[in-house]
Parts: C-alpha cells; sequence; structure tokens
C-alpha cells in the first residue's frame, strides 16, 4: 500500500497530502469532500468497542466501515471519515484494502505541518551537515496520475527506482545498513528504497 501523510481540514475546509515517490516528496491539495455514508445492520466489535456500519463510495472505491459512537470523532483511516463516531474498520469492495483498529497511544510529540523536510548528508568534510528539501507542490490529480503511471509499470516490480536518475548522481551519498531481520536495507538522502515492491493496489481511482 502506497499512503501518504494525511492533513485533514488543513487548511479549513481541504486535504492536505505529503508523499514520497523516490527519490522526491510531493505536496497535494484537494477539497474535503463529503462522503456520502448509507447507514448498514450489520454490528461488530472491533478492538472492544461495539461498531456500527456503514458504506460510501469514495474516489473510485466502495468501502465497509465500522464506526463506534463511544468515540466521538468523525475521523477514520487515510482519508475516511464522516460518520457519528470513529471508524474502527474499513475495507474496500474489492477486498484488496482493510484498515482495522488496534490500540490507541498517547502520542507525546506534537504534530507539525512544515513544507519541507531536513535531512543529513556527509557535506564533503568528514562531518555531516542538515540539508532542507522542499515539498514539491502538484495538484492532486497530476500527482495520482503520475503516481500510477510510475507505480503500475511492469519494471517497478524488478527495479523500485527504474524511472528516477542514478542517486549517485544525483545526491552522492547512498547508505546502505541491515534492518531488524539482517535484511540489506538501502536509503538515499534518508529515504529508503523499496527492495521487494508488490503490485501497485491504489487506494483511490479518481
Amino acid at each position: 500500500m502506497h499512503m501518504g501523510t494525511i492533513f485533514t481540514n488543513y487548511p479549513e475546509g481541504r486535504i492536505t497530502t505529503q508523499e514520497m515517490l523516490y527519490p522526491y516528496r510531493y505536496m497535494t491539495d484537494e477539497p474535503l469532500e463529503k462522503q456520502n455514508w448509507k447507514l448498514t445492520d450489520a454490528q461488530d466489535t472491533i478492538c472492544d468497542y461495539a461498531s456500527l456500519s456503514a458504506i460510501a463510495k469514495y474516489h473510485g472505491l466502495t468501502w465497509n466501515v465500522y464506526y463506534t459512537e463511544d468515540v466521538p470523532a468523525s475521523i477514520g483511516p487515510w482519508k475516511l471519515g464522516g460518520l457519528p463516531g470513529l471508524i474502527t474498520k474499513a475495507t474496500d469492495t474489492q477486498g484488496i484494502h482493510t484498515f482495522t483498529l488496534y490500540g490507541f497511544h498517547q502520542e507525546e510529540t506534537p504534530i507539525l505541518f512544515t513544507q519541507y523536510v531536513n535531512w543529513i548528508v556527509p557535506d564533503g568534510r568528514g562531518k555531516f551537515a542538515a540539508q532542507r528539501v522542499d515539498y514539491q507542490k502538484m495538484k492532486a490529480s497530476k500527482f495520482l496520475a503520475y503516481k500510477k503511471k510510475v507505480l503500475d509499470n511492469p519494471r517497478y516490480l524488478k527495479n523500485p527506482t527504474y524511472y528516477a536518475a542514478d542517486p549517485m548522481k544525483a545526491f552522492g551519498y547512498v547508505e546502505n545498513s541491515f534492518n531488524s531481520s539482517g535484511d540489506n536495507v538501502r536509503s538515499v538522502a534518508g529515504v529508503v528504497l523499496i527492495s521487494n515492491p508488490h503490485k501497485y493496489q491504489p487506494l483511490e481511482l479518481k
């Protein structure tokens, strides 16, 4: 699943998404559209919360969701929301995407919105320095088409960076390390490269 960082109702009445598509970072803006939910009869208990059900079509996919009125927050995973309670589970009718609530975590670090990121790169003198990289602004519809073009290409499964310039030529710095499983992890300027990509299954079709 390819999903960026979603800022709902920021600015007011809009959705701002920040997403990385190696080796660049993009920022899109779109209207906060009303989702026309139809309540259904199914009920379930998700993460110990009694949950009611609803269905709606959003951005080309139809979603079956459960929500709980015990948490009076009209939000959910990804861009889903607008029900009289927190969405505890969401599944598209094709059975490809599923979001499930497993618990809550009290985050002490404030959520900040910035239009750039800082990464650490060698300064050429044996030390490291912070380098600012701005998000590239793009219309949401244009970015969706660009992402589909890149990730839907058969070459992506064999070489997920097929479309990008050589990282050493572009950045002059590539880091190799190992994760907890002992697998080799390669990153460019703080962006971890996908080594075993799966077929692209978009969350939105339009």
